[in-house]
């Protein structure tokens, strides 16, 4: 079992989990003022890889649901954490054994590590998808059998739903429109399984990875001319040597904003002249980055990650972060090998999103690169 139990080390984690949320999982600086606030009353996240959990054990995760626009308004309420978890446990008649991450993007990555170093409850190293998702159903968890409800929902004004449905598709439905009621902010327990279930539905060693890329990150701002360049070499390094691609290097021309319905949507437009030719980058939003399109022609898409960069430093931003004028750099990710599966894309698939084209994966898009 490992701890965290430095500020670098929230702040790499932070990092890591922005570039691996797409976009999405909400602003990783208030999931890291959270955790850090717990850091400093002396209480240290433990992560538990998914070997050492009991089969019997009880998991959970939690997560916020909403516009991730919405966050970044409110700081988030140590007191709600807490009375979710406790109204989680009378629910489910029993003890919460371990915590883990229902998405392993931005401030979602950080919540479970912030309640578990409170309870003193383990987190997994594990997450339900291996990036940021807009809807409940789209996680390993659903795709491989396991229910997300009961459910608890709570928000800092002290209300609290419990919802139980027969489908995952109708829990998102139902989740949702709680959501919106309520503020378009909420805070849920989901998934309830056992430590065997964990072990089979969970994508396993992400938090670890939300890590390393921030280290990567953090040394490539640190010792290369070109942080971007610097952060693609070091993914290359990484031990699954996922395939990754620089899409596009220049600035927000244009971008849309909206809250609706419970969700982020939007649009940027980034340009950039090379040689004295002008090229465009349009980049589709539903809280993630869901598709690039370079000139008409689609270079990454969902499942696989679309990572909006600071230009200068190699900081992953948030689709919320996009403002117009902001020099950027786009780089494309492969999703974990489990999206990519017939399975997987019939529930995280573009056209689940709405796109009307198939997943292509990013090596295919931009071939040999590697």
């Amino acid at each position: 079992m490992k701890s965290i139990d430095s500020i670098q080390d929230i702040q790499d984690t932070a990092r890591g989990a922005v570039f691996l949320g797409a976009g999405g999982g909400g602003d990783p600086y208030v999931g890291e003022l959270f955790l850090r606030s717990q850091l400093s009353a002396g209480h240290h996240p433990r992560i538990e890889s998914l070997e050492d959990i009991a089969d019997d054990a009880f998991v959970i995760s939690v997560a916020g649901v909403g516009a991730p626009t919405v966050l970044v308004e409110h700081l988030v309420s140590a007191p709600t954490f807490v009375r979710l978890l406790e109204e989680s446990e009378q629910v489910y008649g029993r003890r919460v054994d371990a915590l883990v991450s229902a998405e392993i993007g931005g401030a979602n990555c950080m919540f479970p590590l912030a309640l578990g170093a409170m309870r003193g409850l383990p987190v997994l190293d594990a997450d339900g998808i291996g990036r940021a998702v807009p809807h409940l159903d789209m996680t390993t968890f659903n795709i491989y059998g396991c229910l997300a409800t009961p459910s608890v929902l709570v928000d800092d004004s002290g209300n609290t739903v419990i919802v139980r449905t027969t489908s995952n598709r109708t829990a998102e439905h139902v989740i949702r429109n709680v959501a919106s009621a309520l503020g378009a902010t909420i805070y849920g327990s989901f998934y309830p399984m056992t430590g065997r279930q964990a072990k089979q539905f969970a994508v396993a060693g992400t938090l670890s990875l939300a890590l390393e890329i921030g280290r990567i990150i953090r040394s490539a701002r640190e010792h290369s001319a070109d942080p971007v360049r610097g952060l693609l070499a070091g993914l290359r390094k990484l031990p699954d040597r996922r395939p990754c691609r620089l899409l596009f290097e220049g600035k927000i021309a244009d971008v849309l904003h909206e809250t609706r319905d419970g969700w982020h949507f939007g649009r940027a437009v980034l340009e950039s002249t090379h040689s004295g030719r002008r090229s465009e980058l349009i980049i589709e939003i539903q809280n993630e980055y869901l598709v690039a399109r370079r000139d008409g022609r689609t270079v990454a898409i969902v499942p696989d990650l679309i990572c909006v960069l600071d230009r200068e430093s190699a900081e992953p931003l948030t689709a919320e972060m996009l403002r117009y004028g902001q020099r950027v750099a786009v780089v494309g990710y492969a999703a974990p090998s489990v999206l990519r599966r017939p399975e997987s894309l019939a529930v995280v698939g573009p056209r689940l999103f709405g796109l009307k084209e198939d997943f292509a994966a990013l090596e295919a898009l931009i071939p040999g690169e590697e």
